[in-house]
């Protein structure tokens, strides 16, 4: 997988996450939003039902009160805070008044509110009734009419008033019945959109995992898919079996039979058993079958050599790393060069690394081609359509899967002077993978 598909799958990792994530965080908000509308709303109402009901439980026998003292003592309402310490009358009905028009504006029942309207106009009444009194002691009038009007208008009123606000607390309270239940249903309807939320999610997580697997396993697939027509060129074979016929129907039965154990031996190591590693020395084998079958061709233009190390070919290197390469060599440097050229195939160990050199005499590559190929090398550029740079770019690949950062190709090239490159990897003996462990059992 390259650089360009991995940032498409980072894509897709971070759609699926907003699509399991954000429906779940649009209904916890949404909760949270219904919740604290329904709160204000109940808190309103107890406000409401504990403010009606002190008055309900203070204002008729507080008023009564005082309005006995002024008849009583024969005092104006004036005079009744100096004289016996109470609150006059008609600050108490304008307290009323002001707490039950703020009552009214936080209420939310209908029939509460009609409750309050009915409140307000009994204490204006109550007001005049009061104020009759008051000009009746403030003329001296009869003792006893005021005693009269005291029992037959104030404490009728004040009892009027006193089953109003017990009607409105008996209403707003069953509003907050009315909301519980809404907040039962509301919790009902949430639980039921979080299932099917979650189960929605669900749905698209899997759909995406399979997007997401598909997006993995078919490249993949197609990497390998790629690198077997890259490395088995139809055109190769299709060559080299003409090449057979065509030696066969000369009578050259020792070179028909020398070119046909290469190229068993050239699809020998392809498959390897379905192994990923195997040995530098069965490496180059397969590339010695390859230039061999390839020298029968272009026998007056290729030459090769491999010179790598004795001590060097038992280690482990990933199948098919170095066939790229060299097919590089030969097509786009040795053919493209007048007289031809060698292709030396060299080895080296340095440290914990063994580094392999593929160079050719061909015609190099001048700055901007050998820039190309280092950007397809590092997965910075993506291979062309007509497949330029995708044997390298897929060797490229395949060593940083399996290495990670402990490789590399180096690319070296002057244009009309050839091509070096040169591919480290980390010394291994040990790594043989199930597929060589079944063949040793076998």
């Amino acid at each position: 997988m390259n650089s360009f598909q991995r940032i498409n799958l980072k894509r897709r990792l971070v759609v699926m996450y907003a699509v399991i994530i954000l429906p779940l965080m649009i209904i916890s908000l949404y909760l949270m939003y219904e919740l604290n509308v329904f709160c204000r709303s109940y808190d309103a109402i107890v406000h409401n039902v504990t403010h009606a009901n002190e008055y309900n439980l203070e204002f008729k026998n507080e008023f009564d009160s005082v309005m006995y003292q002024m008849v009583a003592r024969s005092l104006t309402k004036n005079e009744v805070e100096a004289s016996v310490g109470m609150k006059d009358p008609d600050t108490l009905i304008s307290d009323a008044e002001k707490a039950f028009e703020s009552l009214s504006s936080t209420t939310s029942s209908g029939q509460a509110r009609d409750k309050i309207a009915s409140i307000k106009k009994l204490l204006g009444t109550l007001r005049k009734r009061m104020e009759d009194i008051n000009d009746s002691i403030d003329s001296e009038g009869s003792y006893d009419e005021n005693m009269e009007r005291l029992d037959t208008d104030i404490r009728i009123l004040t009892q009027l008033i006193q089953e109003r606000i017990s009607e409105y607390i008996y209403f707003e309270s069953e509003s907050m019945e009315q909301i519980r239940r809404q907040m039962d249903e509301q919790r009902l309807r949430v639980m039921n959109v979080t299932i099917v939320a979650i189960i929605i999610a669900l749905i698209a997580s899997v759909l995406f995992y399979m997007l997401i697997s598909r997006s993995i396993t078919e490249p993949v697939a197609n990497l390998e898919l790629k690198l077997l027509q890259a490395q088995i060129n139809p055109h190769f074979l299709y060559n080299t079996l003409d090449n057979i016929i065509w030696l066969a129907e000369d009578g050259r039965k020792e070179e028909v039979e020398d070119i046909t154990s290469s190229l068993s031996t050239f699809f020998r190591t392809t498959l390897s058993g379905g192994r990923d590693f195997i040995r530098i020395s069965e490496e180059l084998s397969h590339i010695e079958a390859y230039l061999h079958i390839q020298r029968q061709r272009y026998r007056d233009i290729l030459s090769y050599r491999i010179d790598v190390p004795d001590e060097l070919r038992d280690y482990l290197i990933i199948k098919m790393t170095l066939q790229p390469v060299v097919e590089n060599a030969l097509y786009h440097g040795i053919k493209n060069k007048r007289g031809g050229g060698m292709i030396t195939i060299s080895g080296r160990e340095e440290g914990n690394y063994v580094y392999l050199t593929v160079m050719d005499e061909g015609m190099g590559m001048d700055e901007e081609r050998l820039s190309y190929l280092k950007g397809v090398i590092a997965g910075e550029i993506k291979p062309s359509a007509d497949n330029a740079g995708f044997g390298m770019s897929n060797v490229a690949e395949r060593m940083r899967l399996n290495y990670g950062n402990r490789c590399g190709i180096n690319v070296r090239s002057e244009h009309g002077a050839g091509t070096e490159v040169e591919i480290f990897i980390p010394k291994s003996k040990d790594k043989i993978n199930k597929a060589d462990k079944n063949e040793q059992k076998l």
